[in-house]
């Protein structure tokens, strides 16, 4: 049997074993704690898992105890977390992923692994050894969630395909997707296409652009981006945009080139519509505004209370116009529809009628016709048949065999009438108007009331 001299010597050693392994543990790049399994206390940690947690380690016990949680709610459910299970049950946990919310409220990510041990006088430890992988866990996150958005752009057939350039064998491969997308052979696609082969779908006069940009990714390194035209296995171009990344070696040049192609043509379109839409709002207020200042500069000023009547009257119909073309986003209107409001404006429904089929009218000629029919209308109401109530107008239209469109307008019912002895700006302003429709309007001036016949090009 050994005696005191030995027990003691041999205690030394074992003593200086674990300051030994105590200052290794303290110098790991890990988190480390120990506990006791008979009491649940926490009896050593190295910095690192304090700096790791934010956390002072307090007994697994205890009702505060952040050892053993990784949140601050549910704190009495120990078995939740790994440092609980392993003083608790001996459970062996390996490499276990779990979040971890800080002192100060930051949820990170530890990696935890712990077991129990034996001390060579029979006491049991569990060592508990965890790293912040927060870094590594949102990375990860962060490319499931690219995948399943590629996937879900996979399903709803956005992508045409992917391709991979290797500029130190010079050659480019493309996936089944981009085979398919351009009626290419997939296995030749996936051996390698040359540089011809690669642009043979290019629109003619994007090519260039394409060369250019691809020329300066290389040269550069990094992000990649460009929109152009390819044509497609049905014989349509359709737009891509190809989005892709240069990776250069240390050196600097260019090593792996890989992208992917996105069919962007639903956005394409919706552009130029928008575009072409601005362009159309734009040139028809400019044609408002000058109409505007037409009627302010040559409406007769002698009465001042007339001219302020007048020239209201014409702004309402331009601005009713427009608002029709507003409501039809800008696509046009019913000629049947623009008559109706005009009239409404200023008679009732029992003074007036509307003949004829339903035409309807491009953008551009609304707001010409409908300052014609509100010149027509004004006139009748301050010297034709609406300045009667028993006055009546009835309008008729038709359209030509070779498409061109005419109107009729005659007044009844009405006072006497007779031929101005001058043009008023109103006639001067419906026979411009009737030019800038490719037409001409024709004034009869008889004694039951005025006709006038409208006829234009559709």
């Amino acid at each position: 049997m050994p005696d005191a001299r030995q027990e003691q010597e041999g205690r030394a050693e074992r003593n200086a074993l674990s300051e030994t392994c105590l200052a290794i543990l303290e110098q790991m790049p890990i988190g480390v704690v120990v506990a006791d399994v008979a009491s649940g206390r926490v009896i050593w940690h190295n910095k690192l898992a304090q700096r790791i947690t934010g956390w002072a380690w307090t007994p697994v016990a205890g009702a505060s105890d952040h050892a053993a949680h990784e949140t601050r709610q549910d704190e009495h459910d120990i078995r939740k977390y790994p440092l609980g299970r392993a003083v608790l049950d001996g459970e062996v946990v390996e490499r276990q992923r779990s979040p971890y919310r800080r002192w100060d409220d930051r949820l990170i990510m530890l990696e935890t692994s712990g077991s129990r041990v034996s001390t060579p006088d029979g006491r049991q430890l569990a060592v508990f050894a965890f790293q912040d992988v927060t870094a590594e866990h949102e990375t990860q996150r962060a490319l499931q969630e690219a995948a399943e958005r590629i996937q879900l752009a996979l399903d709803a057939g956005a992508i045409v395909g992917t391709w991979v350039y290797d500029a130190l064998e010079n050659r480019l491969t493309a996936d089944e997707l981009w085979a398919r997308s351009f009626g290419l052979d997939p296995d030749r696609c996936g051996r390698g296409l040359t540089g011809e082969e690669a642009l043979a779908s290019v629109h003619p006069t994007d090519r260039a652009g394409l060369e250019a940009a691809f020329a300066v990714a290389l040269a550069r390194g990094g992000a990649y981006r460009h929109q152009y035209r390819v044509l497609h296995r049905d014989g349509v171009y359709r737009w891509v945009e190809a989005t892709g990344r240069v990776e250069l070696d240390e050196t600097g040049k260019p090593v792996r080139f890989p992208g992917v192609l996105v069919d962007i043509t639903a956005w394409k379109q919706a552009e130029e519509a928008r575009d072409m839409l601005m362009r159309e709002v734009d040139h028809r207020a400019r044609n408002a505004l000058a109409m505007v200042q037409s009627v302010v500069r040559l409406t007769e000023a002698s009465d001042p209370a007339r001219y302020r009547e007048e020239v209201i009257g014409r702004v309402d119909a331009m601005a009713r116009a427009q608002s029709s073309l507003s409501r039809s986003n800008w696509a046009g209107g019913g000629l049947e529809d623009l008559t109706r409001a005009e009239l409404s404006s200023y008679a009732s429904p029992q003074q007036f009628t509307l003949e004829g089929p339903k035409i309807t009218l491009p953008a551009e000629q609304v707001q010409p016709l409908n300052m014609i029919i509100h010149e027509l209308t004004t006139n009748a109401v301050k010297y034709g048949s609406l300045s009667d109530a028993a006055g009546k107008v009835e309008v008729s239209c038709k359209v030509g065999p070779g498409g061109e469109g005419q109107l009729t307008w005659r007044e009844g019912s009405g006072p006497p009438v007779k031929t101005p002895e001058r043009k008023g700006f109103g006639s001067r302003l419906m026979e411009r108007l009737a030019t800038q429709l490719g037409g001409s309007i024709e004034m009869d001036w008889q004694v039951t009331g005025l006709v006038a016949t409208l006829t234009w090009r559709i």
